[in-house]
């Protein structure tokens, strides 16, 4: 069998879907051998790991590649006689002529555009609502990597649910990394145990500012509180009253925006936080939970979309995702938590944690390949 695969996310300084792509054909490097494998681009492919003789990369130069992969590609496909491709990143070549013996398998990881209009970039609302609609209409399976997106398909797009299947992405692997942790708190002006932890892209979708409202709300309530709010992550789109917000609060100085944080960092604000705070709007799985229950974090996190199958018991749930009061009660009810409980929620999260497994999300995807292959 001959499998095309949508590999744009795999560039140099990957992220979500870029992961995704990287650590399923990791696996599948390992575990399949019989078939090709053939990575479309329409930019440089970066894989830091030696891919086998069964595995192509092939790159196609172009602006857009959206555009490029919908209109172009379909001729390449028929060109390498590909006979399943995988759409990775939303979207599918367009069905013509040279396409229509070709199997097609799209991977949807969550439909942030249609469910939160306007919290996205223009850009990826655009190309979400012009192609996504009809990739999910010419697929003959999809991917969506928690049943609370596939609700979201079956609903939005009138997709049958028999063509859907639930692919769970892989949980995080804690690399070993010493760390000098009287530098690095040094670094942050940060005390073990006294301060909460966000990381991810400041953007709308992960509802920042609810967070520093209920860290306001704390303070006020604690006078003479040590605490501090550790934030960390690229700045992203549409943030500016977040950022306004963070510069001009009455604890500002509480405040720590660290931007970008290496891995050593990381890790020891993960181990040493009260809480990792991620009161997200909506997520199509939830990696950063995962990522902070494999560093024995406590996780405060929404209550929505598939955050609780992510989470399950080990995390505290957020109920009203703009409601900072009670994400306030969550922070002081976390704080308060005595040693023996926080020891048992640290457990219920590293069990959470390996529930999940990129080799299982390989041999899955592999699995549905080769199905649609064989019909």
């Amino acid at each position: 069998m001959r499998i095309g695969i949508d590999s744009r996310a795999l560039v140099e300084h990957r992220s979500g879907i870029g992961n995704y792509v990287y650590e399923n054909l990791k696996q599948i490097c390992e575990i399949d051998s019989k078939n090709e494998y053939y990575l479309y681009s329409n930019k440089k492919v970066f894989v830091d790991f030696k891919l086998p003789n069964n595995f192509k990369i092939c790159e196609y130069p172009a602006k857009v590649g959206t555009l490029w992969l919908y209109f172009r590609l379909p001729k390449i496909l028929k060109k390498d006689k590909i006979d399943v491709f995988w759409g990775t990143e939303h979207c599918l070549p367009k069905r013509n002529r040279y396409t229509k013996e070709i199997k097609f398998l799209l991977t949807i990881h969550d439909l942030a555009q249609e469910i939160l209009p306007g919290v996205g970039s223009r850009y990826n609302t655009v190309i979400q609502k012009i192609f996504t609609k009809q990739s999910c209409r010419n697929a003959d399976r999809i991917i969506v990597v928690s049943e609370a997106t596939k609700k979201d398909i079956v609903r939005l797009y009138s997709i049958p649910e028999e063509v859907i299947s639930v692919v769970y992405e892989g949980g995080p692997e804690v690399k070993s990394v010493a760390v000098e942790s009287e530098r690095i708190a040094e670094k942050f002006g940060v005390k073990k145990n006294e301060f909460l932890f966000f990381l991810s892209t400041i953007e709308p979708r992960k509802n920042l500012k609810t967070a520093i409202l209920a860290f306001e709300e704390y303070k006020k309530k604690n006078p003479g509180s040590d605490l501090k709010f550790v934030i960390s992550g690229k700045v992203g789109w549409k943030c500016e009253d977040v950022l306004k917000k963070m510069r001009e609060s009455e604890f500002s100085e509480d405040i720590i925006q660290t931007g970008f944080i290496s891995d050593e960092e990381k890790k020891f604000l993960y181990q040493n936080c009260e809480a990792f705070i991620y009161p997200s709007l909506y997520e199509g799985f939830g990696l950063p939970v995962l990522e902070a229950f494999s560093y024995e974090a406590i996780v405060i996190t929404s209550n929505i979309s598939s955050l609780p199958e992510v989470g399950g018991e080990a995390a505290f749930y957020l109920r009203d995702v703009y409601d900072f009061q009670e994400l306030c009660e969550l922070f002081e009810k976390v704080i308060k938590m005595d040693s023996k409980k926080r020891d048992e929620k640290i457990e219920l999260g590293k069990k959470q944690c390996k529930k999940f497994s990129w080799r299982k999300s390989a041999k899955e995807t592999l699995k549905i390949l080769e199905e649609l292959y064989e019909k």
